[in-house]
């Protein structure tokens, strides 16, 4: 498999997941098949390695396609949003939220997803990415709240100009944090939406998958040298992660137990209180 730049994975996660609004059969599976297809290659002086790291959206998809229902007491609270202090965890819970708005609108839920955009864009102004987050963005997203569509083009230009912001600026060093965010919350969205009776199908393959990416993600924070007390917690937990992932992947077959199902569930919850709150 093409090992892609994080930079895409970016992209995908806050773009290409916006379009599971256009809310048809047909559109659901286009995105499925456009998140493995697609490649954007995005230069940057100091990230010259090339992680393969997914979006999201892909585990949503299949969630959807399983008939997992939508509960929204998965997502990380607006509120909280406000609150958050110090520029990695605003970039951590900026990917929390960029996923849960994925989420939202794989499940066309958009009056949610106006919700997380306000959030979002409290969140990513705060890091001073002011590009593609214009104040009258709330507005054309309050006009078109019913056009899925529209809410595409809104947010596909909106996260495209911040993007190109953040390497025009130079500003690298927060993108392994909003990856982090990102690929934690839907781990533990899907993790919470599967039962014992689900174990053996789609998703949980595709969480199983999550062993692989986890790997990259780990490389990514090696491959970055950062050394601080937040991030060696973050890889700490990651490690702690891998080993569940080891036990599962080491059975050969793909499958979980329920008794390693349970322990993985439980620590991505655990990490994942200690992101949001």
């Amino acid at each position: 498999m093409k090992r892609i730049p994080v930079l895409y994975f970016i992209s995908i996660m806050l773009l290409s997941g916006m379009w599971a609004c256009t809310g048809s059969q047909e559109s659901k599976q286009l995105i499925n098949d456009d998140v493995v297809a697609e490649q954007t290659v995005v230069h940057n002086q100091h990230l010259q390695q090339y992680f393969q790291l997914p979006s999201p959206v892909e585990l949503f998809m299949f969630m959807w396609d399983g008939e997992l229902d939508f509960n929204p007491n998965h997502l990380n609270l607006v509120d909280f949003a406000k609150g958050y202090e110090g520029s990695k965890k605003k970039a951590i819970n900026l990917g929390v939220y960029s996923a849960d708005l994925a989420y939202c609108t794989v499940y066309e839920k958009n009056q949610e997803a106006r919700n997380l955009f306000s959030a979002t864009i409290d969140l990513a102004q705060n890091l001073g990415l002011t590009e593609g987050f214009d104040p009258v963005l709330l507005d054309r997203i309050d006009k078109n709240i019913e056009n899925s569509d529209s809410l595409f083009q809104i947010t596909n230009y909106s996260y495209s100009k911040s993007l190109t912001y953040l390497q025009s600026q130079d500003q690298i060093q927060i993108l392994p944090y909003i990856v982090y965010g990102g690929w934690l919350e839907s781990l533990y969205i899907s993790t919470q939406s599967l039962g014992d009776e689900t174990l053996t199908g789609n998703v949980a393959v595709k969480v199983v998958d999550q062993a692989l990416l986890l790997e990259n993600l780990i490389e990514f924070f090696d491959y970055l040298n950062f050394n601080d007390e937040n991030t060696l917690k973050i890889m700490e937990d990651l490690e702690a992660l891998d080993m569940i992932f080891e036990s599962i992947v080491s059975k050969g077959d793909g499958s979980m137990s329920k008794d390693t199902f349970s322990q993985l569930k439980q620590k991505v919850n655990e990490i994942r209180m200690g992101i949001v709150k």
